[in-house]
Protein backbone atom coordinates (compact mmCIF):
# COMPACT_ATOMS: atom_id res chain seq x y z
CA UNK A 1 0.00 0.00 0.00
CA UNK A 2 0.94 3.51 -0.88
CA UNK A 3 2.11 5.97 1.46
CA UNK A 4 -1.13 8.25 2.69
CA UNK A 5 1.10 10.02 5.39
CA UNK A 6 4.69 10.05 5.95
CA UNK A 7 5.30 10.58 9.96
CA UNK A 8 5.99 8.08 12.88
CA UNK A 9 3.51 8.21 15.95
CA UNK A 10 4.08 6.44 19.16
CA UNK A 11 0.95 5.39 21.45
CA UNK A 12 0.77 4.96 25.01
CA UNK A 13 -1.98 2.68 27.10
CA UNK A 14 -1.84 0.20 29.55
CA UNK A 15 -4.30 -2.38 27.17
CA UNK A 16 -3.94 -4.86 25.14
CA UNK A 17 -6.85 -4.68 23.06
CA UNK A 18 -6.41 -0.63 22.82
CA UNK A 19 -2.70 -1.11 21.36
CA UNK A 20 -4.25 -3.70 18.67
CA UNK A 21 -6.97 -1.46 17.58
CA UNK A 22 -4.95 1.30 16.85
CA UNK A 23 -2.07 -0.44 15.24
CA UNK A 24 -4.66 -2.56 13.37
CA UNK A 25 -6.22 1.20 11.71
CA UNK A 26 -2.85 2.96 11.67
CA UNK A 27 -0.86 0.08 9.59
CA UNK A 28 -4.23 -0.08 7.36
CA UNK A 29 -3.04 3.19 6.80
CA UNK A 30 0.50 2.00 5.86
CA UNK A 31 1.63 4.60 9.15
CA UNK A 32 5.20 3.87 10.97
CA UNK A 33 3.56 3.31 14.39
CA UNK A 34 4.80 1.68 17.93
CA UNK A 35 3.48 1.26 21.36
CA UNK A 36 4.76 1.65 24.44
CA UNK A 37 3.88 0.71 27.93
CA UNK A 38 4.92 2.89 30.91
CA UNK A 39 5.02 0.59 34.15
CA UNK A 40 7.57 2.43 36.06
CA UNK A 41 5.14 2.74 39.11
CA UNK A 42 2.90 -0.43 39.19
CA UNK A 43 -0.45 0.00 39.97
CA UNK A 44 0.34 3.63 40.97
CA UNK A 45 1.23 4.23 37.49
CA UNK A 46 -2.71 5.18 36.90
CA UNK A 47 -2.66 8.17 39.13
CA UNK A 48 -0.74 10.88 37.02
CA UNK A 49 0.02 13.27 39.66
CA UNK A 50 2.21 16.18 38.50
CA UNK A 51 5.24 14.76 39.92
CA UNK A 52 4.74 11.41 37.96
CA UNK A 53 4.18 13.07 34.76
CA UNK A 54 7.66 15.18 34.94
CA UNK A 55 9.38 12.02 35.64
CA UNK A 56 8.39 10.49 33.35
CA UNK A 57 8.89 13.40 30.58
CA UNK A 58 12.75 13.69 31.46
CA UNK A 59 13.12 10.13 31.19
CA UNK A 60 11.51 9.58 28.48
CA UNK A 61 11.93 12.99 26.42
CA UNK A 62 14.39 12.30 24.12
CA UNK A 63 12.17 8.91 23.49
CA UNK A 64 9.14 10.98 22.58
CA UNK A 65 10.81 13.64 20.89
CA UNK A 66 11.50 11.07 17.71
CA UNK A 67 7.50 11.19 16.97
CA UNK A 68 5.18 13.70 15.14
CA UNK A 69 2.05 12.45 17.30
CA UNK A 70 1.55 10.70 20.34
CA UNK A 71 -1.83 8.94 21.01
CA UNK A 72 -2.70 7.61 24.45
CA UNK A 73 -5.48 5.10 25.01
CA UNK A 74 -6.82 3.36 28.53
CA UNK A 75 -6.03 5.23 30.91
CA UNK A 76 -6.80 8.97 29.61
CA UNK A 77 -4.15 10.30 32.65
CA UNK A 78 -1.16 8.80 30.46
CA UNK A 79 -1.79 12.71 28.17
CA UNK A 80 -0.97 14.55 31.49
CA UNK A 81 2.64 13.62 30.79
CA UNK A 82 2.77 15.21 27.76
CA UNK A 83 0.32 18.59 28.45
CA UNK A 84 2.64 19.33 31.39
CA UNK A 85 5.34 19.42 29.27
CA UNK A 86 3.97 21.97 26.38
CA UNK A 87 3.70 19.45 23.81
CA UNK A 88 3.15 21.03 20.72
CA UNK A 89 2.93 18.08 18.36
CA UNK A 90 -0.01 16.48 17.64
CA UNK A 91 -1.81 14.87 20.69
CA UNK A 92 -4.66 12.35 20.10
CA UNK A 93 -6.37 10.82 23.36
CA UNK A 94 -8.95 8.22 23.25
CA UNK A 95 -10.79 8.43 26.31
CA UNK A 96 -11.42 5.26 28.06
CA UNK A 97 -12.65 4.36 31.47
CA UNK A 98 -13.55 7.87 32.71
CA UNK A 99 -11.13 10.97 31.87
CA UNK A 100 -9.97 11.05 35.24
CA UNK A 101 -9.55 7.45 36.33
CA UNK A 102 -7.52 6.97 39.62
CA UNK A 103 -6.81 3.24 41.23
CA UNK A 104 -7.30 3.42 44.85
CA UNK A 105 -5.76 4.00 47.50
CA UNK A 106 -4.08 6.56 45.98
CA UNK A 107 -0.54 6.44 47.79
CA UNK A 108 1.37 9.19 46.11
CA UNK A 109 -1.46 11.83 45.56
CA UNK A 110 -3.58 13.91 45.15
CA UNK A 111 -5.10 12.40 42.27
CA UNK A 112 -7.09 13.72 40.49
CA UNK A 113 -6.02 16.93 41.51
CA UNK A 114 -7.33 20.38 40.51
CA UNK A 115 -4.35 21.33 38.52
CA UNK A 116 -5.69 17.76 36.43
CA UNK A 117 -9.02 19.10 35.59
CA UNK A 118 -8.20 22.09 34.24
CA UNK A 119 -5.50 20.94 32.33
CA UNK A 120 -7.68 18.68 30.41
CA UNK A 121 -10.03 21.68 30.29
CA UNK A 122 -7.84 23.59 28.97
CA UNK A 123 -6.47 21.18 26.55
CA UNK A 124 -10.15 20.79 24.60
CA UNK A 125 -9.31 24.35 23.32
CA UNK A 126 -5.85 23.40 21.93
CA UNK A 127 -5.40 23.43 18.37
CA UNK A 128 -3.03 19.88 18.33
CA UNK A 129 -4.97 17.97 20.95
CA UNK A 130 -7.59 15.86 20.05
CA UNK A 131 -10.45 13.69 22.23
CA UNK A 132 -12.03 10.90 21.00
CA UNK A 133 -14.71 9.10 23.00
CA UNK A 134 -14.06 5.35 23.51
CA UNK A 135 -17.80 4.70 24.48
CA UNK A 136 -20.60 7.47 24.64
CA UNK A 137 -20.41 7.65 28.19
CA UNK A 138 -17.09 8.81 28.06
CA UNK A 139 -18.47 11.67 26.28
CA UNK A 140 -21.58 12.25 28.28
CA UNK A 141 -19.59 11.97 32.05
CA UNK A 142 -16.73 14.56 30.10
CA UNK A 143 -19.46 17.05 29.56
CA UNK A 144 -22.05 16.76 31.98
CA UNK A 145 -20.60 15.18 35.16
CA UNK A 146 -17.38 17.42 34.91
CA UNK A 147 -18.35 20.44 33.11
CA UNK A 148 -15.50 19.76 30.62
CA UNK A 149 -16.09 19.24 27.20
CA UNK A 150 -14.38 17.25 25.07
CA UNK A 151 -17.23 17.27 21.90
CA UNK A 152 -18.94 14.35 20.44
CA UNK A 153 -16.73 12.00 18.67
CA UNK A 154 -16.33 8.60 19.52
CA UNK A 155 -14.58 6.21 17.94
CA UNK A 156 -15.47 2.29 19.58
CA UNK A 157 -13.37 -0.29 19.56
CA UNK A 158 -13.17 -2.83 16.24
CA UNK A 159 -11.98 -6.27 18.50
CA UNK A 160 -8.76 -6.90 17.14
CA UNK A 161 -7.83 -9.58 18.93
CA UNK A 162 -3.95 -11.55 18.08
CA UNK A 163 -5.36 -15.15 17.81
CA UNK A 164 -2.24 -16.77 16.69
CA UNK A 165 -0.95 -19.57 18.35
CA UNK A 166 -4.42 -19.97 19.56
CA UNK A 167 -6.03 -23.06 18.60
CA UNK A 168 -9.24 -24.41 19.89
CA UNK A 169 -10.08 -28.30 19.39
CA UNK A 170 -12.34 -28.77 22.22
CA UNK A 171 -16.24 -29.02 22.01
CA UNK A 172 -18.38 -27.52 24.22
CA UNK A 173 -21.23 -27.13 22.34
CA UNK A 174 -23.91 -28.44 24.87
CA UNK A 175 -22.09 -26.06 28.17
CA UNK A 176 -23.71 -22.38 28.73
CA UNK A 177 -20.36 -20.04 29.82
CA UNK A 178 -20.44 -17.24 32.50
CA UNK A 179 -17.91 -14.94 32.35
CA UNK A 180 -15.83 -14.49 35.92
CA UNK A 181 -17.12 -11.38 36.74
CA UNK A 182 -18.43 -9.77 39.66
CA UNK A 183 -22.24 -9.78 38.96
CA UNK A 184 -21.94 -13.40 37.92
CA UNK A 185 -20.05 -14.47 40.59
CA UNK A 186 -20.22 -12.42 43.80
CA UNK A 187 -23.50 -10.60 43.30
CA UNK A 188 -25.38 -14.19 42.45
CA UNK A 189 -24.22 -17.40 41.24
CA UNK A 190 -25.16 -17.26 38.07
CA UNK A 191 -23.96 -20.82 36.98
CA UNK A 192 -26.02 -22.48 39.70
CA UNK A 193 -29.02 -20.43 38.64
CA UNK A 194 -28.25 -21.92 34.92
CA UNK A 195 -27.78 -25.63 36.50
CA UNK A 196 -31.44 -25.54 38.60
CA UNK A 197 -32.97 -24.19 34.88
CA UNK A 198 -31.84 -27.81 33.72
CA UNK A 199 -28.53 -26.55 31.43
CA UNK A 200 -25.22 -27.60 31.79
CA UNK A 201 -22.51 -24.88 32.98
CA UNK A 202 -18.66 -23.80 33.36
CA UNK A 203 -17.40 -20.61 34.50
CA UNK A 204 -13.59 -19.84 35.12
CA UNK A 205 -11.03 -17.61 33.39
CA UNK A 206 -11.10 -17.79 29.86
CA UNK A 207 -7.76 -17.75 26.85
CA UNK A 208 -9.78 -15.04 24.87
CA UNK A 209 -12.53 -15.31 22.52
CA UNK A 210 -11.42 -18.40 20.69
CA UNK A 211 -12.10 -20.25 23.54
CA UNK A 212 -15.89 -19.47 24.09
CA UNK A 213 -16.38 -20.41 20.54
CA UNK A 214 -16.39 -23.75 21.88
CA UNK A 215 -19.35 -22.78 23.68
CA UNK A 216 -23.15 -23.08 23.24
CA UNK A 217 -23.60 -19.39 24.18
CA UNK A 218 -22.76 -16.85 26.85
CA UNK A 219 -24.70 -15.70 29.71
CA UNK A 220 -23.38 -12.78 31.01
CA UNK A 221 -24.67 -9.88 33.24
CA UNK A 222 -23.13 -6.64 32.59
CA UNK A 223 -21.10 -4.59 34.87
CA UNK A 224 -19.28 -1.96 32.59
CA UNK A 225 -20.46 0.38 30.07
CA UNK A 226 -18.43 -1.11 27.27
CA UNK A 227 -15.86 -3.89 27.22
CA UNK A 228 -13.26 -4.37 24.82
CA UNK A 229 -13.35 -8.40 25.12
CA UNK A 230 -17.05 -7.70 23.86
CA UNK A 231 -15.82 -6.67 20.77
CA UNK A 232 -13.65 -9.10 20.32
CA UNK A 233 -16.30 -11.57 21.09
CA UNK A 234 -18.18 -10.08 18.18
CA UNK A 235 -15.83 -10.80 15.94
CA UNK A 236 -16.03 -14.73 17.10
CA UNK A 237 -19.75 -14.44 16.36
CA UNK A 238 -20.18 -15.27 19.90
CA UNK A 239 -24.05 -15.58 21.30
CA UNK A 240 -24.39 -13.93 24.37
CA UNK A 241 -27.46 -13.94 26.55
CA UNK A 242 -27.83 -10.80 28.81
CA UNK A 243 -31.05 -9.31 31.23
CA UNK A 244 -33.01 -6.97 29.50
CA UNK A 245 -33.17 -3.61 30.95
CA UNK A 246 -36.19 -4.19 32.90
CA UNK A 247 -34.51 -6.74 34.25
CA UNK A 248 -31.20 -5.86 35.14
CA UNK A 249 -32.98 -3.26 36.97
CA UNK A 250 -34.65 -5.68 38.63
CA UNK A 251 -31.35 -7.56 39.35
CA UNK A 252 -30.32 -4.19 40.88
CA UNK A 253 -32.96 -3.69 42.97
CA UNK A 254 -33.11 -6.96 44.68
CA UNK A 255 -29.41 -7.71 45.62
CA UNK A 256 -27.49 -5.65 47.31
CA UNK A 257 -23.81 -6.97 46.00
CA UNK A 258 -25.43 -5.37 42.30
CA UNK A 259 -22.30 -3.53 40.98
CA UNK A 260 -21.75 -1.12 37.70
CA UNK A 261 -19.44 1.19 36.89
CA UNK A 262 -20.66 4.67 37.86
CA UNK A 263 -24.09 3.25 39.37
CA UNK A 264 -25.13 6.57 39.82
CA UNK A 265 -25.31 7.07 36.06
CA UNK A 266 -27.20 3.61 35.67
CA UNK A 267 -30.22 5.38 34.54
CA UNK A 268 -28.04 6.04 31.83
CA UNK A 269 -27.57 2.18 30.54
CA UNK A 270 -29.15 2.62 27.16
CA UNK A 271 -25.74 4.87 26.25
CA UNK A 272 -23.57 1.76 27.41
CA UNK A 273 -22.49 -0.78 24.36
CA UNK A 274 -24.56 -3.24 25.76
CA UNK A 275 -28.32 -1.56 25.82
CA UNK A 276 -27.50 1.05 23.05
CA UNK A 277 -29.21 0.88 19.55
CA UNK A 278 -26.72 0.62 17.46
CA UNK A 279 -25.68 -2.40 19.46
CA UNK A 280 -29.02 -4.11 20.28
CA UNK A 281 -29.04 -6.84 17.54
CA UNK A 282 -26.02 -8.69 18.37
CA UNK A 283 -27.83 -9.59 21.89
CA UNK A 284 -30.74 -11.52 23.09
CA UNK A 285 -32.17 -9.91 26.29
CA UNK A 286 -34.01 -11.88 28.32
CA UNK A 287 -36.81 -10.38 30.81
CA UNK A 288 -36.70 -12.93 33.61
CA UNK A 289 -34.94 -16.61 34.60
CA UNK A 290 -37.58 -18.37 32.96
CA UNK A 291 -37.85 -16.57 29.93
CA UNK A 292 -33.89 -17.14 29.59
CA UNK A 293 -34.71 -21.26 29.65
CA UNK A 294 -36.99 -20.61 26.60
CA UNK A 295 -34.37 -18.96 24.97
CA UNK A 296 -31.64 -21.13 25.43
CA UNK A 297 -33.91 -23.83 24.36
CA UNK A 298 -35.57 -22.33 21.50
CA UNK A 299 -33.54 -19.84 19.42
CA UNK A 300 -31.50 -21.04 16.21
CA UNK A 301 -28.08 -20.55 16.89
CA UNK A 302 -26.56 -20.65 13.40
CA UNK A 303 -29.28 -17.88 12.43
CA UNK A 304 -28.36 -15.89 15.29
CA UNK A 305 -24.78 -16.34 14.41
CA UNK A 306 -25.13 -15.83 10.85
CA UNK A 307 -26.40 -12.54 12.10
CA UNK A 308 -23.80 -11.48 14.31
CA UNK A 309 -21.59 -12.06 11.45
CA UNK A 310 -23.18 -9.35 9.25
CA UNK A 311 -23.29 -7.14 11.65
CA UNK A 312 -19.64 -7.53 12.67
CA UNK A 313 -18.16 -6.75 8.99
CA UNK A 314 -20.81 -3.45 9.29
CA UNK A 315 -19.49 -2.79 12.87
CA UNK A 316 -15.84 -3.23 11.72
CA UNK A 317 -15.58 -1.15 8.76
CA UNK A 318 -18.10 1.83 10.00
CA UNK A 319 -15.49 2.14 12.95
CA UNK A 320 -12.30 1.31 10.13
CA UNK A 321 -13.60 3.51 8.23
CA UNK A 322 -14.04 6.41 10.74
CA UNK A 323 -10.97 5.58 12.25
CA UNK A 324 -9.21 6.14 8.72
CA UNK A 325 -10.68 9.16 8.27
CA UNK A 326 -10.31 10.69 11.60
CA UNK A 327 -6.82 9.86 12.05
CA UNK A 328 -6.00 11.31 8.39
CA UNK A 329 -7.79 14.64 9.18
CA UNK A 330 -5.94 14.71 12.24
CA UNK A 331 -2.48 13.69 10.79
CA UNK A 332 -2.65 15.50 7.83
CA UNK A 333 -4.42 19.07 9.42
CA UNK A 334 -6.11 19.42 6.64
CA UNK A 335 -10.13 19.90 7.49
CA UNK A 336 -12.18 21.36 10.01
CA UNK A 337 -13.79 20.38 12.43
CA UNK A 338 -17.08 20.74 10.59
CA UNK A 339 -15.78 18.88 7.84
CA UNK A 340 -14.85 16.36 10.06
CA UNK A 341 -18.26 15.81 11.46
CA UNK A 342 -20.03 15.09 9.00
CA UNK A 343 -17.61 12.97 6.90
CA UNK A 344 -17.26 10.85 9.99
CA UNK A 345 -21.17 9.56 9.68
CA UNK A 346 -20.61 8.99 5.69
CA UNK A 347 -20.27 4.91 5.37
CA UNK A 348 -18.16 3.78 2.63
CA UNK A 349 -16.16 0.91 1.93
CA UNK A 350 -12.86 0.11 1.94
CA UNK A 351 -11.65 1.27 -0.88
CA UNK A 352 -13.95 3.68 -1.84
CA UNK A 353 -12.33 5.18 1.37
CA UNK A 354 -8.68 5.08 0.63
CA UNK A 355 -9.57 6.58 -3.05
CA UNK A 356 -11.62 9.45 -1.31
CA UNK A 357 -8.87 10.17 0.70
CA UNK A 358 -6.57 10.23 -2.24
CA UNK A 359 -8.64 12.79 -4.31
CA UNK A 360 -9.13 14.60 -0.82
CA UNK A 361 -5.46 15.00 0.15
CA UNK A 362 -3.48 13.54 -2.93
CA UNK A 363 -0.49 16.35 -2.00
CA UNK A 364 0.29 14.34 1.26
Amino acid sequence: MFNLIIMKVLHLSFHTGCINDIKYVLDTLNIENEHMLIDDYGEQKYNMTQKKANQLWNKYKNTFDRYDCIITSDTTPLCRIFLENNWEKKLIVWVCNRFDYTHHPVIDGPFPDTKYYEMIKNATQNKNVYFIGYTAIENYYCRYIKGVDIGNNIITPIGCYNSENISNTIDNKNIIFVPPYHNDTIMMNLSKKINELGFECISKRYNGPSELTSYKAVVHIPYAWSNLALFESFAYNIVYFIPSINFIYELMNNNSNFWFQDRYLIDKIYLSEWYNEINKDAFIFFDSWEHLKYLINTIDYENHKNKLKIFYENHKNTVQNNGIIYYVIILTNKASNSFLSVIKFVLLSYTSILLLLFIIFGDI
